[in-house]
């Protein structure tokens, strides 16, 4: 079933792409103390994630959003006798695919109180260049846009379903523009791999516990990934200039 026009219309393209993007982190640490640690467990899953070369994506229903994949449908589409299974058909088509976000910056206050654990997890960065060269055409990377009403459903300017899904899954209401997000794409939940050379650099939270800390140096060493402590200065978050290769 098309719920379409047939009219061709006019794309917009993008040129520009980030050079870098970060992926905030939460190790599920526990506080004792005033010492925040690390699930082992979690810790274990980041580490093996960044080791192996690869990014999990999830579903939409999945993401903290709770108005995650909302869109309107104009009039025209509505009043379609089918339009509860073309609905059906939409929600199978976000949920088919996979989503993993990232940023454009890693020292966001914001993120790293909402994703990273209170300033006690982690945040990755990738390069985007070695991403895209690491992942496979199954894969999309795309910006997120942001503004006051859903995404408008008009199916003649979407030439294919995993279209469609993507231009749901990268409308998001405005308030969440602080984030400054992109997303990676797959065609299923699961293991994005993109194999080594993709994350260039780990960025520490002043909060995470020494001994944590040392783990995850240790553990990045052998694969020449530079690690840096971070800091609160005032209302900035910084890098310590005491920053390790590994």
């Amino acid at each position: 079933m098309a719920l379409s026009d047939g009219v061709d219309v006019a794309t917009i393209e993008t040129y520009a792409r980030p050079t870098w993007l970060y992926r905030y982190r939460s190790l599920g640490a526990e506080r004792a103390d005033g010492i925040s640690r690390a699930s082992l467990a979690k810790l274990e899953r980041e580490l093996n994630a960044i080791e192996r070369g690869y990014i999990y994506c999830s579903t939409f229903n999945q993401m903290n959003d709770p108005m995650e994949g909302f869109y309107r449908s104009s009039g025209r589409v509505r009043s379609h006798p089918q339009f509860d299974k073309f609905s059906e058909r939409v929600r199978n088509e976000k949920l088919n695919l996979g989503i993993a976000s990232l940023s454009e910056t890693w020292n966001n206050e914001l993120m790293w109180a909402h994703y990273a654990g209170g300033f006690s997890g982690l945040c990755v960065g990738y390069s985007v260049s070695s991403l895209l060269a690491g992942l496979n055409d199954q894969h999309a990377l795309a910006r997120v846009a942001y503004g006051d009403k859903p995404y408008l459903l008009n199916l003649s300017g979407v030439r294919n379903e995993d279209e469609r899904a993507r231009a749901i899954l990268t409308t998001k209401n405005l308030k969440w523009s602080y984030e400054r997000e992109w997303r990676l794409f797959a065609a299923m939940p699961g293991l994005a791999e993109h194999g080594h050379g993709a994350v260039t650099s780990v960025f520490l939270g002043m909060r995470m516990a020494e001994a944590d800390r040392k783990i995850i140096r240790r553990r990045l060493r052998a694969a020449g990934i530079r690690v840096s402590q971070t800091l609160v200065d005032g209302y900035s978050v910084k890098q310590r200039r005491n920053t390790e290769q590994g």
